[in-house]
């Protein structure tokens, strides 16, 4: 019985991509979806909004699998609708552009994706650790006949990336060889979500110094993290020398991870620590004065703030051999002092606070700024409207 409604489906799909390869493509209608279909965030929501609010010309539809998520989006103004709905079938079979993050079959309805559909994958960050093709290269996997079946009847399946985003010509060449696509489809326009980052910012005199810790992505979907009592990372004594210096701390875990229980239970009672586990990051990334990381791409991103970044890479060795390689070495990307353990971190928080940097840590900062960053052109106010520029002449 389930092979037989496996089979039901398939065909049933296969029909719709077929139907997807003969109709007629309507200009300026794009779809756009993101993070498997369950998340309003990231790349994606920031081009999206951007059409939405500056490009009218443009009919822009959100497509999601929560229905939840789709009310939401409504909510703010903007249509959305269910990926297998007849509206959401309908705009997916007519679309001129597609824009994911993930994949084109994690992210929107692929079979109603036709080959005219051009499809633009945003992606979601900077690699400092391998991606893609260049973890999993051509990975063979056998399959029984039913599943050789359902790969022959399921092409729209297939990975299929016509476009790809970089924000360098450095990472114009690691996106492009991970993603086996060529340079001129791998289009240097900044990511719309670092628009955050292009407004003035202005900090209020006597406010804390917020410092937001994001480590990277580790183990499976929601799958437990801890960083922290293994390396030194005593509640009462962080939130004791955080107050006496005016810092908040606010901890971001990867949003497939999550923070172990135990350490939520006592956090709930610290008055410097937070968790932050709001929908996208990028809402409130840019009212942070200082980045915490291990190998998080998302300091990238940060770069383009100037303002401090700290390195605590506490299981270096044992993630390189557990998880995955990295592009670079670690020291040529990343900047010194670093941090092996909570104690010795918060003693470098304490110390950027006090703007007790280096002139070395300042030019490495920059150097880092220009190999990851190419800056904007004057004639041009934001990374979302360089890529409108961009798409619209594809």
């Amino acid at each position: 019985m389930i092979k037989l409604k496996l089979m039901i489906n398939v065909l049933i799909n296969l029909n719709l991509y077929l139907l997807a390869q003969c109709v007629a493509k309507k200009p300026k209608l794009w779809v756009f979806g993101g993070w498997f279909g369950e998340r309003y965030s990231d790349n994606p929501k920031a081009f999206f909004e951007y059409i939405n609010k500056e490009q009218p010309s443009i009919k822009a539809v959100w497509i999601a699998k929560n229905p939840q998520l789709i009310k939401q989006i409504r909510a703010l103004g903007f249509q959305a609708h269910h990926e297998k709905s007849l509206s959401g079938i309908y705009y997916q079979l007519r679309a001129e552009f597609a824009f994911v993050c993930q994949s084109l079959h994690d992210d929107i309805f692929a079979p109603c994706i036709g080959k005219r559909t051009k499809v633009v994958n945003l992606w979601h960050g900077l690699p400092l650790k391998k991606i893609m093709y260049d973890v999993f290269g051509d990975k063979v996997v056998h399959k029984n006949v039913v599943g050789k079946l359902v790969d022959k009847l399921s092409p729209y399946n297939q990975i299929r990336n016509d476009y790809l985003l970089a924000t360098s010509v450095e990472t114009q060449n690691t996106l492009a060889n991970a993603f086996r696509l060529p340079k001129e489809r791998t289009l240097i326009t900044g990511f719309p979500r670092n628009d955050v980052f292009l407004k003035p910012y202005v900090k209020a005199t006597k406010s804390a110094f917020k410092c937001i810790y994001m480590p990277t992505f580790r183990g499976g979907i929601g799958s437990e993290c801890d960083l922290f009592a293994q390396y030194g990372f005593n509640v009462q004594v962080i939130d004791h020398e955080l107050l006496k210096n005016n810092i908040e701390l606010v901890l971001r875990m990867h949003p497939v991870n999550k923070p172990p229980p135990y350490l939520i239970e006592e956090i709930k009672a610290s008055k410097a620590i937070t968790i932050d586990s709001s929908a996208d990051i990028f809402d409130s990334i840019a009212h942070y004065d200082c980045m915490i990381t291990d190998y998080s791409g998302a300091y990238f991103d940060f770069l383009l703030t100037g303002r401090p970044i700290l390195f605590a890479p506490f299981d270096l060795e044992k993630y390189k051999q557990q998880e995955r390689d990295l592009y670079y070495s670690y020291e040529e990307v990343t900047l010194a002092p670093y941090a092996y353990s909570w104690p010795e971190l918060i003693e470098n928080l304490i110390m950027v606070k006090q703007e007790d940097s280096s002139t070395t840590f300042h030019q490495a900062y920059q150097c880092l700024q220009s190999k990851f960053h190419q800056p904007l052109a004057r004639t041009v106010r934001s990374y979302s409207e360089n890529l409108y520029n961009q798409v619209s002449q594809l």
